[in-house]
């Protein structure tokens, strides 16, 4: 019976007297060690799916959202594509047929603020993000809600608020940024999947 008894308090996480009772939620839960992939890994992963597409259709969207669901939507994910992303641009990697259709025309949208680059040559990393952010509106636009650009507008303290502010009150019509904040207010919030 004191067998019995011994085992009860242990499996019922009775104190004994010269222990105190623990309301922690932490100290009834398992230890936990995540061994999935870093936020770069899968941002690594979501960006060479996006270089070997051959079409941007439905097939792509479900497969990106299906790396993103399977791995789930963290801080700082959007940043690391975006990273990825601009590094491969960077870098010339092989773009697939439909990786090559969305930088033509993100190049065509930033051409428009070419004149403003040639001004300010020392702002030309500000046209590879340009580039990388057209490429995402153009396929992955879910991406762009998580970056800050939402239905109700631009959203405080994100990185789209960060850029909104170096215009100093003045959107230009026609920009990039006017074009993504459009965009974020027609889908918004929506994308985030």
């Amino acid at each position: 019976m004191a067998l019995l008894s011994k085992m009860f308090k242990c499996y019922c996480c009775t104190p004994t007297r010269d222990q105190k009772p623990s309301l922690s939620e932490k100290s009834a839960l398992p230890a936990y060690k995540d061994d999935g992939p870093s936020k770069a890994e899968v941002a690594d992963t979501i960006v060479a799916k996006l270089f070997a597409a051959e079409k941007n259709d439905a097939v792509l969207q479900a497969d990106l959202r299906s790396t993103i669901h399977a791995y789930g939507w963290y801080d700082g994910l959007a940043k690391a594509i975006l990273s990825a992303l601009e590094n491969a641009i960077k870098l010339g990697e092989k773009m697939g047929p439909a990786m090559k259709t969305a930088y033509d025309q993100a190049v065509v949208g930033v051409n428009e603020v070419k004149q403003w680059a040639e001004a300010h040559p020392e702002m030309a990393a500000v046209i590879v993000t340009l580039v990388a952010l057209g490429v995402l509106a153009l396929m992955v636009p879910w991406a762009l809600g998580v970056l800050g650009f939402a239905e109700e507008g631009i959203i405080g303290e994100s990185w789209a608020a960060v850029w909104q502010a170096t215009y100093r009150g003045f959107v230009p019509k026609g920009s990039l940024f006017s074009y993504l904040q459009s965009l974020g207010t027609k889908i918004g919030r929506g994308w985030v999947g």
